[in-house]
């Protein structure tokens, strides 16, 4: 039997089409406004500085922050000790909890810290969902041998190789703990030794299969890859770098850097982003 077009039944249908299509276009306006927020919120200009709780307790999570990621564990040299107060500071504030193990003028082939026994001890006591990393190249005197007994030396294809293999054991490690490895860009480094190689070792990590990368050591790169000393932030100039060495980073440089990573990290794993730094 055929329905008249003025029927109940008709009206009722085009009613719930009207409905459906109002709550489609609200649905749409939520999308671009949470996509609207994540890129324009900024951060707050105050500096954590470099002392804080070796383990930082994310608050309640809000509804749009990533499921499923709970704790960051942050390992590293100095330029991942530096700015992790202010990745975890930025972090917590999406209830996610973070650990800090960073421990300046270490690196992957020696120092004071065997990273690759630190890695296991760190995926077997806080089981963290992501770890972290920032190595630039931290390299001590005596040289490590290699299986010939020969010192390998720094900046040699020796030792871009020997670096590389213990990179990857890492990437394994954690993996095999059932987290994600993600490798950060350092800041822009003066070609000095020994640092003058932190980009080319980035460069290797990103061969490893599966890993992650964030490039947040462009939020301090200049004109021409430069490494300014000093730049506009929350619309004041602020020294970034250390006037010692212009390597390592002020409390100014460093809350930048960390507020980059904790923004880069949080977009790649959820819809709610940490806010960018100012």
């Amino acid at each position: 039997m055929r329905t008249e077009a003025g029927s109940p039944r008709v009206a009722r249908r085009t009613i719930g089409l009207l409905v459906a299509a109002i709550l489609v276009v609200a649905l749409l306006v939520g999308v671009l406004f949470v996509e609207w927020d994540r890129h324009v919120r900024t951060a707050s200009p105050t500096n954590p500085g470099t002392v804080c709780p070796l383990v930082i307790k994310g608050g309640s999570k809000p509804p749009l922050a990533a499921r499923g990621v709970d704790h960051v564990a942050l390992i590293g040299d100095s330029i991942m000790y530096q700015p992790s107060c202010a990745i975890a500071e930025s972090l917590a504030k999406l209830g996610i909890t973070t650990s800090r193990y960073a421990v300046s003028g270490t690196g992957l082939l020696n120092g004071s810290v065997d990273w690759i026994a630190r890695t296991k001890q760190i995926m077997a006591s806080d089981h963290p969902d992501i770890v972290v990393a920032i190595f630039v190249g931290n390299y001590l005197q005596p040289p490590v041998r290699d299986a010939q007994g020969r010192p390998i030396l720094v900046d040699t294809p020796a030792f871009f190789s020997a670096w590389q293999a213990r990179a990857r054991e890492i990437s394994q490690i954690v993996n095999r703990g059932g987290a994600s490895m993600y490798w950060v860009s350092p800041p822009p480094i003066a070609p000095l030794p020994p640092l003058g190689h932190a980009q080319k070792l980035f460069d290797g990590y990103r061969t490893i299969p599966g890993d992650h990368f964030l490039e947040s050591g462009d939020v301090l790169r200049g004109p021409h890859d430069s490494a300014p000393p000093a730049m506009k932030t929350c619309h004041h100039k602020r020294v970034v770098r250390s006037p010692i060495d212009g390597v390592h980073l002020t409390d100014d440089g460093a809350r930048i850097y960390g507020q980059q990573i904790a923004h880069d990290l949080s977009a790649r794993i959820g819809v709610l982003t940490a806010p960018k730094p100012c």
